[in-house]
């Protein structure tokens, strides 16, 4: 069986090449458009662009570089709309928030970020973080790091002792208590606080967890924990500024009142 190759992963050579222009030979070419496997291809690339998809091997006239994939599959990239690019969820991880330093997250984040462009997915959504997340996409899109295109929520909209409330299980005095400047919010002003946090940190799109989770100290995993009214500020502020809202939901009530609301996805 031919192995499987990721074209726009590729395209980290044309990242650390800058300008330098590459043909492509590819064994299979599948063309998601049309639903089709085509053979004997030269897609020409530069930098992360796709130039061109020729018929046959075609020799460049210049000096651009020929990777040979005859006899390989290569297929576009693939999108991961759910991904936390800081963190891994593995035994002992929840006590990173209490000991890992932003900069010890950053290498983290790169180090996930560049295992997943070389699995394949070539753009990911990531819902929630602490905000090292919306400094590796910006520095991605500078050309400084190595990853896949980033859309992020940056942190996400939680409930005071909610899904997203990641003081709660600590002791009396250990954390200071948050409110909307860190995504946990109450009420509908509180909630259209937190919105605005959340642009103002750099979020292309909104997060609210509308119920619980299986991955934090939350008293139910699957009851919701905003009612209607929350929701729809959370939903219409984010419309205001042009952001679509995801919601983590799990419970029917919570799913419920997070598409009455008019989340675009319901995550889970």
């Amino acid at each position: 069986m031919n192995k499987i190759l990721f074209f726009i992963s590729l395209l980290l050579f044309g990242v650390q090449l800058k300008s330098q222009k590459m043909y492509l030979h590819c064994g299979q070419l599948i063309d998601v458009v049309r639903s089709e496997v085509k053979k004997e291809k030269t897609l020409v690339v530069q930098g992360n662009k796709i130039l061109s998809v020729l018929d046959g091997y075609i020799q460049p006239t210049d000096q651009s570089r020929v990777v040979n994939l005859k006899n390989h599959t290569v297929m576009p990239g693939w999108i991961d709309m759910h991904v936390h690019i800081e963190s891994v969820i593995e035994k002992g991880s929840y006590i990173n928030r209490f000991t890992l330093n932003d900069a010890d997250v950053a290498y983290l984040a790169e180090t996930y970020g560049e295992n997943t462009l070389m699995a394949g997915f070539t753009t990911v959504r990531d819902l929630g973080g602490t905000g090292v997340n919306n400094s590796y996409k910006n520095a991605i899109n500078r050309g400084l790091a190595t990853g896949p295109r980033i859309f992020t929520s940056v942190g996400q909209v939680a409930s005071t002792g909610g899904h997203g409330d990641f003081t709660s299980g600590a002791r009396k005095g250990l954390l200071d208590p948050p409110g909307p400047e860190s995504g946990v919010a109450d009420g509908i002003d509180g909630c259209k606080k937190a919105v605005r946090q959340m642009i103002k940190n750099g979020a292309d799109v909104i997060k609210v967890t509308a119920t619980g989770g299986v991955t934090s100290l939350t008293r139910d995993g699957s009851k919701p924990q905003f009612d209607l009214e929350e929701l729809k500020a959370i939903v219409n502020t984010a419309k205001d500024y042009g952001l679509k809202v995801a919601a983590h939901a799990h419970g029917d009530e919570g799913i419920r009142r997070a598409i009455e609301a008019g989340v675009t996805t319901i995550e889970h």
